[in-house]
């Protein structure tokens, strides 16, 4: 057994199923498409968690069973030539239901009382919930020309809520472990466009996005608690560019940038946060949130794995072969600025500002009935945690990081 090893036994079924009608309509200015959407899928994780020999956490229940039920349709109108318009919209039924079963398998740290020292943390009481949601969306289209257009967007999204399956502390209530659904609004303005005889392609957009309930999963003491964080707003722009050389060479870039921020933040919310030498936790909201109240607010946090910026360079040169098969080469290097990987911000756990290096040569078969390919990945051998979680209460942080130099 090593310091926390987790385990689990994992279950899942799922059945969906899909009905649309397509159509055109008004001499082919309208395509509309309706349909009908079933999903049911049930489900259980039973972890097993010890902490150094002294506590022992197993999920006993741990069962849920998700069903949806939804009508959709989704219209494109040409007006003329220069301008179309998009409508539509989705009607979600949802309803859940959860048993949960966390539980100290000795009772730690009072071994008693309670059948076969069993603490269970959730009541023997199943629960469930529904929402009722319309999601719209509407678009406007204006063809500058054959090879331009330009658009606007707007749509609505929503994430179902459910319940942490990790508590600190005995509930009599499956209500208290509940986190709401997440709901979004996205406006979108956009180009796509083709130049020089179609050498060149050139798309870009820029997009705002307002977070309502944001669902994050955060550290508190021993356990990872599943929760509506807050509010936030994400801005953000994206560009794409593919460059027709000539002679066998295409240039490709992708960029990326994202200004993303809390607007307001769940009155628990302990992050950002750090650990004293001690072990002692510090955030900006203090006790009984942390142990120590640190410096700024808790809106100066980070949103997790939000890089400002990022961009991809990977151009292809092409050589033809007498046999009409084809040598291609094709680098790829990708920067991707400094970000979190978890919603407290641990320090450790924050991925650098990273450059990445992949290269692969291809021997394509004549009518590319065969791809063989010899390359390799991140040959810069740029290394940086992925993932992870901090448990000062187990007194650890794991993180998990991106595989070395590949060949």
């Amino acid at each position: 057994e090593t310091l926390q090893e987790v385990t689990d036994a994992q279950h899942q079924w799922q059945v969906s199923q899909e009905f649309q009608v397509l159509g055109k309509a008004l001499d082919g200015k309208l395509n509309y498409v309706g349909g009908l959407y079933y999903f049911k899928e049930a489900g259980y994780v039973h972890d097993f968690v010890p902490f150094e020999s002294l506590l022992f956490v197993q999920d006993q229940a741990n069962e849920v069973t998700n069903t949806d039920v939804a009508a959709f349709i989704h219209a494109d109108y040409r007006l003329n030539d220069s301008f179309g318009f998009t409508a539509g919209g989705r009607f979600t039924s949802v309803k859940t239901d959860f048993l949960g079963g966390q539980s100290d398998l000795n009772n730690f740290p009072f071994f008693g009382p309670g059948p076969d020292n069993v603490l269970r943390y959730f009541p023997a009481i199943p629960d469930s919930q529904t929402w009722h949601i319309f999601d719209p969306t509407l678009g406007v289209q204006f063809h500058v020309n054959d090879d331009m257009m330009t658009y606007l967007s707007w749509g609505k999204g929503f994430k179902q809520g459910g319940w942490t399956t990790r508590l600190s502390s005995i509930i009599t209530d499956p209500k208290t472990a509940r986190f709401d659904p997440e709901y979004s609004s996205t406006y979108e303005l956009g180009v796509k466009s083709e130049w020089f005889q179609h050498h060149l392609l050139a798309n870009a957009a820029v997009y705002y996005t307002d977070y309502k309930g944001i669902q994050l999963n955060v550290q508190r003491g021993i356990s990872p608690v599943y929760t509506n964080a807050g509010n936030a707003k994400i801005k953000g722009a994206e560009l794409e560019v593919q460059y027709l050389v000539g002679g066998g060479l295409q240039l490709n870039f992708t960029g990326s940038y994202i200004d993303a921020y809390y607007t307001s933040v769940s009155a628990t919310a302990n992050f950002p946060q750090y650990a004293l030498p001690d072990g002692t936790t510090v955030c900006p909201n203090g006790p009984p949130i942390c142990g120590v109240k640190g410096p700024g607010s808790a809106l100066d946090a980070k949103i997790p794995k939000t890089p400002k910026w990022k961009g991809t360079f990977d151009p292809e040169y092409t050589i033809r072969l007498p046999n009409e098969a084809a040598i291609r080469l094709i680098p790829a290097f990708t920067y991707t600025s400094e970000m979190f990987n978890d919603s407290l911000n641990t320090p450790v756990l924050r991925r650098p500002s990273t450059r990445s290096l992949d290269a692969s040569i291809h021997y394509v078969a004549a009518n590319e009935l065969y791809d063989l390919a010899l390359g390799g990945t991140n040959l810069t051998n740029d290394r940086y945690p992925t993932a992870g979680s901090p448990n000062y209460g187990a007194g650890e942080v794991g993180a998990y990081f991106n595989p070395p130099r590949m060949c």
